[in-house]
């Protein structure tokens, strides 16, 4: 099969997607007729229109979950009547960009259109008179496209005046340069390389290079080139100011240096002296939107900013950047700051009293919040790794594109320093550089020569390290090249890629397209591949992408496609996009929630190639990503509750904050808590899935007296049930049991502490306990006086005998065991009630309640026990039944919060080092 014309293939997609504008709503006829319409076009008589058809196809049947949006209800909607006598000219060239270079779906651009709407709303109208300040926080998915939506809201917001925009882009030379790439195509389409004052007429690029489409001006005082951010004589050498004739863009880095000559310059051309205020200027009269990408990085506070007392210090100093990102925003007089970040733990720890008497109040997102679900085309964290939902039916596995590494610690040990030695990659790694070479070659056969491509090795953070890794893949890179190149002057090369293709991709087509349905597979044959291997191969360089290398991943250099392998680190693990990326070698580790999924540069949409990825990582790691992606769900849903009862972004934020998640969702100086964590277990689930086994016998021990001490009962459906148990046993089991540290969420020792603390303020009286006791296993055990099966949990400890891990412990359905049918009928109200009123378009309703408001119907009186006997697994034969529980509490809006001890808090720092 030979490459396609891909301008040929863009035109005709570009004419079916005008022809599809006539036909609402778009059927599956109505798709056949359009294919049938462009395939006897005489310019289209030898395009695959099976191709043209799967790509429409995918397109017109992506589904957008509906968005919410928690907010402080302090503004009014003023975007629908700008539009009545304001051009949206940025914004209209920006959707049909979108629509006919980019591809989008139709339901992505809607909901995309909908929801810079929304934000916008809930900012301020540039022409509104007075002095003004909002903040908010866009939260979405690793990889989802984000920068798409900021940059349509740019787009929006310079429409409606807006004259100066700000764009602050990570800490790396490497991330403001693509995000300023991305606003030059986007935005402002020119290229920004060429020169900031030039014509740029002949500069167009993106949006700006659409047929037809006129000039419309903005300048930009950054351009995309490495060294393109700001400089202070570059702009004094124009005469562009922010607040002229034409709106201004800058993007910026995270630096001390650049924030700090920002400011001045700003200050300086357009500020006046006011006594009045912190620095004794102000600018007037030129609303600035500032656009904060990684909002959660970087641009925290981790200073302490509590007295001795406890109290918020108005003296106390906030971090360098965090300082100049606030002495931004109050140098104007309006202003609108809007987070975007995959990972908003860190801001929502941001307590909204922060401040301080020099730069005000800290950047907590106290005008709105608004949570983006991904399209149902994003391939994220429960994709990739699968959930586990014991007992509901809902387990998924994830996609079978994990490949398990094994010999990486030989080489790369886990607190390696950077003068380790490495003499020689691990063939786990071998392998996987084999299969970015039969991905890269697969697509060229699918038509796709001349997209790009690309492969990431993370490993160390050590740049040292990273030099000789990308010294041996260039020699083995080398080797392949010379074996394809002239086959008999001997090694294996192409026969270990004929065996890993027929062993690690023909038998996993299938599946993936089963489990992707929307995507467009076109079927490839091995002899096909074979043939493609060295153009493939020739064409792949290695760049050592981190902060003393002079390797680029520039992307846009290359129009016939950059085939790459990036060896990197930290300037890899975060914001930088990796165009093409198929094949990932991950083995860095880290328990924050934060920092791993923002490592997960694996996320994100992959076209017509998710059947060739791969990633290679470690079972450990495996098994975090598939907790994370159950964690940050149970957070969404919390998100949902508070939208739900109309709830405002200080609400949510102190659910966050005192969540028992919170303990391991980021980095204990982001937590503010020096010595202590305080956690509240209002209205949480907290369920053990991580158990050491010495302590098995000792918890066996403390169960079996706790279930003697309780009325004899009779098994029903599986289940031992006791309606109103004293509090005060619950308080005391919890206080007998010795729970693992990697069990954050079910601390008995802190649950015992609070429900001590509801009992004296005579809250949490009655309990119902469940014991399970319809396990699948043939082993049995005595708990207390009952006989029962034990309870079957894969075990994912790895072989550490002293541990014993497992997935999900509680399924959903069994937080409603001893519910009424009012009360489960009121749960699922709710649930559907969030989801209805969420905005733009909805996937398929929910068909179960979600947690949150599960326990939203219990009685602040009540809580629930489950207990779970686990049967630990052959290679654990003589280790004690593991006994597991849940406690699901309702919520009590009274309830106090528990300190954690200190030494958890030094572990979570040690993790985090």
């Amino acid at each position: 099969m030979k490459p396609m014309d891909e301008e040929i293939f863009s035109a005709a997609y570009g004419v079916a997607t005008s022809l599809l504008q006539l036909e609402k709503p778009i059927t599956m006829e109505a798709l056949d007729r359009t294919v049938a319409v462009v395939g006897a076009m005489p310019k289209f008589a030898d395009l695959d229109l099976n191709r043209l058809r799967k790509a429409l196809e995918a397109k017109n049947n992506i589904r957008v979950g509906g968005y919410s949006v928690i907010d402080d209800k302090d503004f009014q909607s003023w975007i629908a009547a700008a539009r009545e006598d304001r051009e949206f000219e940025f914004w209209d060239r920006y959707r049909s960009y979108l629509e006919l270079k980019k591809r989008f779906p139709e339901a992505v651009i809607d909901q995309l259109d909908g929801l810079t709407d929304d934000i916008l709303d809930r900012l301020r109208d540039p022409r509104t008179s007075g002095n003004w300040d909002r903040r908010g926080l866009v939260v979405g998915d690793v990889q989802s496209g984000k920068t798409s939506n900021y940059t349509g809201l740019i787009c929006k917001a310079v429409d409606a005046g807006y004259p100066l925009i700000i764009v602050l882009a990570g800490v790396h030379n490497s991330l403001r340069s693509q995000t300023q790439i991305r606003l030059d195509e986007g935005f402002l389409g020119f290229d920004t390389r060429l020169s900031l004052r030039g014509d740029q007429e002949n500069q167009r690029i993106g949006a700006g290079a659409l047929p037809g489409q006129k000039l419309l001006i903005a300048h930009s005082l950054t351009s995309s080139s490495d060294s393109g951010d700001f400089k202070r004589t570059t702009a004094d050498g124009t005469k562009i100011i922010p607040g002229g004739k034409d709106p201004v863009l800058l993007v910026v880095k995270k630096s001390v240096s650049i924030l700090g000559n920002l400011l001045k310059w700003v200050a300086s051309v357009r500020g006046e002296n006011d006594d009045t205020i912190p620095g004794g200027k102000i600018v007037r009269d030129v609303p600035l939107l500032v656009i904060d990408d990684e909002a959660d990085y970087a641009s925290a506070n981790t200073k302490e900013y509590r007295d001795d007392l406890g109290e918020i210090d108005p003296d106390a100093d906030p971090t360098r950047t965090n300082e100049l990102i606030r002495k931004l925003l109050t140098l104007f007089e309006k202003s609108a700051y809007v987070g975007y970040t995959a990972t908003p733990f860190a801001n929502v720890f941001i307590h909204h009293e922060a401040t301080n008497k020099t730069v005000g109040e800290d950047l907590f997102p106290r005008s709105f919040i608004i949570n983006i679900p991904a399209p149902s085309n994003y391939i994220g964290a429960e994709k990739v790794f699968g959930l586990d939902r014991p007992g509901d039916g809902q387990e998924t596995r994830g996609l079978p594109i994990i490949k398990s590494i094994a010999d990486a610690e030989d080489i790369f040990p886990p607190r390696h320093n950077k003068w380790l030695e490495v003499d020689s990659l691990p063939p786990s790694m071998q392998e996987a550089i084999l299969c970015f070479i039969l991905a890269c070659a697969a697509r060229r056969v699918r038509g796709d020569a001349e997209a790009d491509n690309s492969m990431l090795i993370h490993v160390t953070r050590f740049t040292l390290v990273q030099e000789q890794v990308a010294e041996h893949v260039r020699e083995f890179l080398t080797d392949i090249r010379r074996q394809l190149e002239f086959p008999g002057t001997g090694g294996d090369v192409l026969a270990k890629l004929r065996k890993l293709w027929e062993t690690e991709f023909v038998p996993k087509f299938g599946p993936i397209e089963a489990a992707l349905p929307l995507e467009d597979f076109s079927p490839v044959e091995w002899k096909d591949v074979e043939e493609e291997l060295f153009k493939a191969t020739k064409r792949i360089t290695v760049r050592e992408i981190n902060g003393t290398a002079k390797d680029a991943l520039d992307y846009a250099e290359h129009p016939q496609g950059l085939s790459v392998i990036a060896i990197g680190g930290d300037k890899l693990s975060r914001g930088l996009t990796l165009e093409g990326l198929s094949v990932s070698y991950f083995v860095r580790t880290s328990k924050m929630y934060d920092t791993l999924m923002q490592m997960g540069r694996w996320f994100g949409y992959r076209p017509r190639y998710a059947d060739l990825c791969r990633l290679y990582t470690s079972p450990v790691l495996t098994e975090w990503y598939r907790h994370i992606a159950t964690a940050t769900s149970e957070l969404r849903e919390e998100f949902d509750l508070v939208f739900d009862r109309g709830g405002n972004p200080l609400e949510f934020g102190h659910r966050v904050r005192t969540h028992p998640d919170g303990l391991m969702i980021t980095a204990a100086n982001k937590m503010r808590s020096s010595s202590r964590i305080r956690a509240g277990f209002s209205g949480t689930i907290s369920e053990t899935v991580s158990f050491e086994t010495r302590s098995a016998q000792q918890n066996l021990d403390a169960f079996n007296r706790f279930f003697r001490a309780l009325p004899e009962k009779q098994l029903t459906s599986g289940r031992y049930v006791w309606n109103d148990v004293d509090g005060a046993m619950i308080r005391d089991l919890m206080s007998e049991i010795e729970t693992s540290r990697d069990s954050w969420k079910a601390n008995a020792q802190a649950l015992s502490m609070y429900i001590r603390g509801r009992l004296e303020n005579e809250r949490l009286a009655d309990w119902t306990v469940v014991l399970l006791a319809g396990g699948t296993s043939r082993r049995r055990a005595e708990i207390g006086p009952y006989d029962v099966p034990l309870n079957k949990r894969d075990d994912r400890s790895q072989g550490d005998s002293e541990k014993f891990t497992i997935g999900r412990l509680v399924s959903p359905p069994d937080e409603m065991i001893d519910f009424e049918p009012e009360q489960r009928e009121r749960a699922m109200a709710q649930t559907l009630s969030a989801w209805e009123a969420r905005s733009g378009p909805k996937r398929d309703a929910p068909k179960n309640p979600s947690g949150p408001f599960i326990r939203r119907q219990r009685s602040p009186d009540r809580g629930l026990l489950l207990v779970y006997p686990l049967d630990p697994g052959t290679s654990k034969a003589d280790v004690p039944p593991i006994i597991g529980f849940g406690v699901s509490l309702p919520f009590d809006d009274d309830a106090p919060l528990v300190d954690y001890a200190a030494n958890s808090v030094k572990q979570l720092e040690d993790l985090f080092a």
